[in-house]
């Protein structure tokens, strides 16, 4: 009886063994590197614990010190419904991996785990994680976000990049010889490549992708076309133009407020003298922050400036962008300027005789809340006064 029993035994031990077997546990971790405060933010990780050995695995998710709960996820965030649904999703990819290692009663281990996870996100569509990430981020203003979006647009169009492991350098080639087929600008294809590295160099961050696509690929940023603006002669015209109409007479001083603010027209629509200018050592001063680079901006208001403000007591007649582009045009005729007048021509006017004027280089690039100083570059050189100074050795220019 005993020889029969062997064959027995041997499933016996095998059951015990599986029984026996450790499986990791799961768990979201918030901060474990304890950097997040309520101005910056830290990582939401995916904790994998097995036998007194942890593996750390990114989720992309970023979060400000008071928008997580450990019950509740992701809190306090207009995308808090997304950004749960991401958590859980990738809590429900990786549990059910576990929970077939048990079915097919096979150890687990971390080199299995990382070959599946490998496997798992080089078969993730790039387009809907473009989509996925354009939309969660808060750390973007919603022009640029708008500007991300148009980057899908063209890979679909394009139709060679869709899955994460289309992230390929020959691919990235066949992409830019696409983007030269269509567009004639060089500064408007690097921007496609700009905002796809973006993303490219986060999904690396994340463990998404391995090698980097751009490797070699070199993307000339190439020249702008000549900002244009007015010469201090011209803006004069503009200022003394005898203009029947008061819809356009409300226009050129409008114009005239750009051009001695530097406000890009979005700035400009949302200005509000009560609440955004304070008054110093006897001066008007915006201190702001721009809309579309969010960065600060600080701005004293000239004479010029002033006396547009008090011609309509304070309160700008603001019209649409578009509006106000049409009827630029009859500005210029009625100055006699054969020019093509923009909104963004007075802003570019500003930057122009700010510096002619003598201010500081540094200066007129707080001013314009410009993000880098390469942007006020495309102006003039370094000059060497700071920005008060600068505002000074300007009224008394224009004053004359």
């Amino acid at each position: 009886m005993i020889p029969h029993m062997i064959p027995n035994l041997i499933p016996q031990h095998d059951t015990v063994k599986h029984s026996i077997m450790k499986y990791p546990s799961l768990r979201f971790v918030f901060d474990r590197k304890h950097v997040a405060t309520k101005k910056k933010r830290g990582l939401v990780q995916l904790e994998v614990l097995s036998e007194g050995k942890r593996k750390w695995i990114g989720t992309g998710v970023k979060l400000y010190s008071d928008q997580w709960s450990d019950r509740k996820k992701v809190i306090n965030s207009s995308e808090m419904l997304q950004l749960n649904q991401r958590l859980d999703e990738m809590m429900r990819v990786i549990q059910d991996w576990v929970n077939d290692l048990i079915r097919k009663k096979e150890a687990f281990e971390f080199e299995k785990m990382d070959a599946f996870l490998k496997y798992f996100n080089h078969s993730e569509n790039y387009i809907e994680f473009l989509e996925r990430r354009i939309n969660e981020r808060n750390d973007i203003t919603e022009s640029t976000r708008k500007s991300h979006r148009v980057l899908i647009s063209s890979l679909k169009e394009f139709g060679g990049i869709t899955y994460i492991s289309d992230l390929t350098v020959q691919n990235i080639k066949l992409y830019d010889n696409w983007l030269h087929g269509k567009y004639k600008s060089q500064p408007t294809i690097h921007n496609y490549h700009k905002r796809n590295k973006v993303y490219i160099h986060e999904a690396m961050s994340l463990g998404l992708l391995k090698d980097y696509p751009y490797t070699g690929v070199i993307v000339k940023r190439g020249k702008y076309k000549r900002r244009r603006f007015l010469y201090q002669e011209e803006l004069d015209k503009i200022r003394n133009a005898e203009i029947p109409n008061e819809s356009i007479r409300r226009v050129r001083d409008l114009f005239v407020f750009q051009s001695f603010t530097g406000l890009s027209y979005a700035d400009l629509a949302k200005f509000n003298f009560k609440r955004d200018v304070v008054q110093h050592e006897g001066k008007y001063i915006i201190y702001d922050m721009r809309i579309k680079t969010e960065e600060d901006y600080y701005i004293v208001l000239l004479s010029p400036a002033l006396e547009v403000l008090k011609k309509y007591n304070y309160e700008l007649p603001i019209i649409s962008n578009t509006q106000y582009n049409l009827r630029l045009k009859l500005v210029a005729d009625y100055a006699g300027l054969d020019k093509n007048l923009t909104t963004h021509m007075a802003r570019h006017t500003f930057a122009t005789l700010a510096l002619t004027k003598g201010v500081q280089f540094k200066a007129v690039s707080k001013m314009l809340g410009h993000s880098s100083l390469k942007t006020t570059e495309e102006y003039a050189a370094i000059l060497n006064k700071d920005v008060d100074m600068g505002y000074e050795i300007f009224e008394k220019q224009i004053s004359g």
